[in-house]
């Protein structure tokens, strides 16, 4: 980073670090299903989504989106304890391992700057130098006999000496600004990334409501795998056409999973 990249970011930052942070929620969210083969309870994911509060933790509506965007399906176990299950996440063309994965969603910090230290240092003693001068020069120009003395230059200068005094004020006032407000963006996020953690205790802690869920849902884990066979392509039709055969033979083999299942 040279100095003026250096500069842009001591006074603007560096962007915003959670970027993709909906595209790590749902990957992580995918993996967890995954990695119990297709089946899984509501505390599993809960450590991943945000849309959680008081009235909706009980009757586990926050999970909604997950199904919607992943096609699940609940199921009620005997003892009424929900469990749900994603049929397209349990075929694979190969045999799947388990994922290494957070425990939880983490959010990533915001940086004051990029920039080293040493080059945040310069920006700012550029910047108290830039006040300083406008300071010396507003006492010069308070004084008419200097300017009338060097005419015309001078006098456009004092036009436009409350512009200068701003920009020196903003050069030092807008990232002062910022790091407040730095601050007080990763206050919410250190706490949405503790309230996150927090649910995966209840998981950890496995009480008896669910291990009863965990054990329900395992009923439903299963891994459908594709094999190389099972798929044919040909020349002869158009490959958007085989695409939606192939995936009907995947459903195929899926509800034959299923049946033996139910045998």
């Amino acid at each position: 980073m040279n100095f003026l990249e250096a500069v842009f970011s001591f006074l603007f930052g560096d962007g915003n670090p959670n970027y993709n942070l909906e595209e790590r929620r749902w990957k992580a969210i995918g993996t967890v299903i995954k990695n119990n083969k297709g089946s899984i309870i509501a505390e599993q994911v809960a450590p991943y989504l945000d849309n959680i509060d008081r009235y909706n933790k009980e009757n586990e509506d926050y999970i909604l989106p997950v199904l919607t965007r992943f096609n699940g399906n609940p199921e009620v176990s005997p003892n009424g304890e929900l469990i749900y299950h994603f049929p397209e996440l349990q075929v694979t063309v190969q045999e799947s391992t388990q994922k290494s994965i957070s425990t939880y969603l983490r959010e990533r910090l915001y940086k004051f700057s990029e920039a080293g230290s040493n080059k945040i240092m310069l920006a700012i003693g550029l910047g108290a130098l830039n006040f300083i001068l406008a300071l010396i020069l507003g006492s010069f120009l308070k004084d008419p006999s200097i300017v009338a003395q060097f005419g015309g230059f001078i006098a456009f200068i004092n036009s436009i000496y409350w512009l200068l005094l701003g920009y020196a004020m903003a050069f030092l006032g807008v990232p002062l600004i910022r790091y407040f407000v730095v601050q007080m963006r990763n206050g919410k996020i250190e706490s949405r990334n503790s309230e996150r953690k927090g649910r995966t205790e209840l998981l950890q802690d496995k009480t008896e409501t669910i291990q009863h869920k965990l054990e329900y849902a395992s009923q439903f884990a299963n891994q459908a795998i594709i094999q190389q066979s099972d798929i044919a392509y040909t020349t002869e039709k158009d490959v958007l056409e085989q695409e939606i055969e192939q995936a009907d033979k995947i459903d195929q083999e899926w509800q034959k999973r299923l049946d033996a299942l139910d045998n």
